[in-house]
């Protein structure tokens, strides 16, 4: 029996200008998405709590009437039930005050208008990979089982992707907040990645474009020089917390660059997840950048 396809990822397109609504849907059906119109936040608002349709991610402008793009970007990560849905809005390149909010928000994907075609068709695919991936890791999350609660110290040592967010996942569901805690899984893919691979900012932005990032750190894992190299975590539970210590065996980094998400970067395809786990847990970089503490509710 031949399994069942995957079902198109859904696409909700905010614009108050009809024109641009048309022609997105167009470009973005011929990517192969499913796609609904709004013509304002407040009809997007309606579309999303009428909850037949479960969005992959949402193209929003900033300017509109009866509900801003502000508005809605602040209302749908305030919900729960909806917060995890990567948000992408419109904005003009000389407008970094508008950048500067919709980070603070939690938008942290972002297009110029007027579209770019391909701009606007890389954006979509990294932020639906992004959502892709995290509700991945919140399927296996809610599978796995719980024995790391029993936990009260331990060191562990993790060499690929999958090793890493496999100990993510157990640190998780020993957290009273396991879907903020999941954000440990992107500390340990830069721990990877980054860290022991020595696969720089520039040169990821490369593979994604050209589709080759997995395959390249398969590559680079089984190399001489790095085939030896792992990440070391230390676990301790303290007065309500659980402490996590992750240590690559890397050259370090200029951390201070990558904790926060500025107008600089906000156009390219990947760079978030460092930002992403520092507003959602305390995370403090320490000694050259290979070394990095976390703080996870117990």
């Amino acid at each position: 029996m031949m399994p069942a396809p995957h079902a198109p990822d859904t696409i909700l397109v905010v614009d108050d200008e009809s024109i641009i609504r048309l022609l997105v849907r167009k470009i973005l059906e011929d990517e192969g998405y499913s796609v609904h119109l709004a013509a304002d936040g407040g009809e997007a608002q309606s579309i999303i709590l009428g909850g037949s349709v479960s969005f992959s991610a949402v193209l929003l402008d900033w300017a509109m009437p009866k509900m801003n793009g502000m508005e809605l970007l602040r209302w749908v990560k305030n919900e729960p039930k909806y917060d995890h849905i990567p948000v992408i809005m419109q904005t003009a390149m000389d407008h970094p005050d508008q950048i500067k909010e919709g980070i603070e928000a939690g938008a942290f994907y972002y297009l110029t208008k007027p579209i770019q075609k391909d701009l606007l068709k890389s954006i979509v695919r990294a932020a639906v990979t992004d959502f892709r991936y995290k509700q991945i890791l919140h399927d296996k999350l809610r599978l796995s089982e719980q024995a790391f609660g029993l936990l009260e110290e331990g060191t562990f040592h993790f060499r690929t992707l999958a090793e890493g967010e496999n100990l993510a996942i157990r640190i998780a569901n020993a957290s009273s907040k396991p879907e903020d805690a999941m954000a440990i899984a992107e500390l340990f893919t830069n721990a990877v990645e980054h860290g022991n691979l020595g696969i720089t900012y520039e040169e990821k932005s490369k593979l994604l474009e050209e589709g080759r990032w997995v395959a390249e750190v398969e590559r680079r894992l089984v190399l001489s020089a790095n085939s030896a190299k792992f990440v070391e975590v230390r676990i301790r539970r303290d007065q309500g917390q659980i402490l996590v210590e992750i240590e690559d065996q890397g050259p370090g980094f200029d951390f201070l660059k990558y904790i926060t998400f500025d107008e600089t970067r906000v156009f390219d395809t990947h760079g978030r997840g460092i930002a992403m786990a520092t507003n959602a847990l305390g995370v403090q970089y320490l000694d050259k950048g290979n070394r990095v503490r976390v703080t996870v509710p117990a």
